[in-house]
């Protein structure tokens, strides 16, 4: 008999296997589980091989998967069709990957913020109340995410290019990157193959920048870290928890970088940030071991 957690991630999905007595006994490591990306039929054929890597699914008395993109329906149409035709019969639980992500970051009240291709914020508070804060897409939010800060490096270097903006270094590095000049811009940002993730990577000329102390890079870092406080601060007000514990996660602010260090700075009057104590995977797996 055991217990399962899944991360179901956009580029990865982890899986982590614990016996009865709440100890891990294996992970495993499988492609991408956002349905929306992927599609029914990939996303079926991924829930058959992770079950079947699993074991007899019999055996498997509670399963949690936290993951992005579950506001399709499809996704819990799906996982409870493919559990029923692997022999699951347990208790099991889908849910949002930022619930995973706190209750692996944290075990009493407490708030993460996450900033990876998107942004969101979740927390909880003592009396179990949670409440959600931002995450509703690039295309109306994400404010402080990697899509975000991508968009405005490419924005700094179109107004760089008829000199709307001052920003040299900027505008060099993406016509490097891009391997054109300015009129090679518009192409890229409206091409059919350039989606949020293609977006989000030009991120990284903030980042690469601000370390060497670029005035219009450290904006685009201060401005994404404004809206990250602002997620915070709401999700604080609606559950009563100022000035608690921020773990700040996702692959923006997990990595010791310049925008990091902005974001903690900007956070740091909102309450105490600190590390997160384990895993999103881990939280899964938790999660579900507290299934009653």
């Amino acid at each position: 008999m055991f217990i399962a957690g899944i991360d179901g991630g956009g580029t990865h999905t982890r899986i982590e296997i614990r016996d009865m007595d709440n100890t891990l006994v294996r992970r495993g490591d499988f492609g991408p589980f956002n349905i929306n990306s992927i599609g029914e039929t990939a996303f079926r054929d991924l829930l058959r091989e992770v079950f079947a890597w699993c074991g007899d699914m019999t055996d498997c008395t509670r399963l949690c998967v936290g993951a992005a993109g579950i506001s399709n329906p499809k996704v819990g149409e799906i996982l409870r069709e493919e559990l029923v035709l692997a022999g699951f019969a347990g208790q099991w639980k889908l849910c949002g990957d930022q619930e995973i992500a706190l209750r692996g970051a944290m075990d009493g009240p407490g708030l993460v913020i996450i900033s990876g291709t998107g942004s969101i914020c979740f927390g909880k508070n003592a009396a179990g109340q949670t409440a959600r804060s931002g995450g509703f897409g690039h295309v109306i939010d994400d404010g402080g995410s990697g899509y975000a800060l991508g968009r405005d490096v490419l924005a700094w270097a179109a107004r760089a290019a008829d000199g709307r903006a001052d920003a040299p270094e900027i505008l060099e590095a993406v016509c490097r990157r891009l391997g054109t000049g300015p009129e090679g811009f518009v192409p890229f940002v409206h091409s059919p193959e350039t989606d949020k993730a293609a977006i989000a990577k030009f991120s990284y000329i903030a980042l690469e920048l601000a370390d060497r102390g670029d005035p219009a890079a450290l904006e685009i870092l201060r401005r994404g870290a404004k809206e990250l406080a602002v997620m915070v601060g709401a999700a604080q007000r609606r559950l009563g928890l100022a000035g608690c514990q921020i773990a700040m996660l996702g692959g923006l602010l997990t990595e010791k970088n310049a925008y990091r260090a902005v974001v903690a700075e900007e956070l740091s009057s909102l309450g105490a940030v600190v590390e997160p104590r384990h895993s999103a995977l881990w939280g899964a797996a938790q999660m579900a071991w507290e299934l009653k």
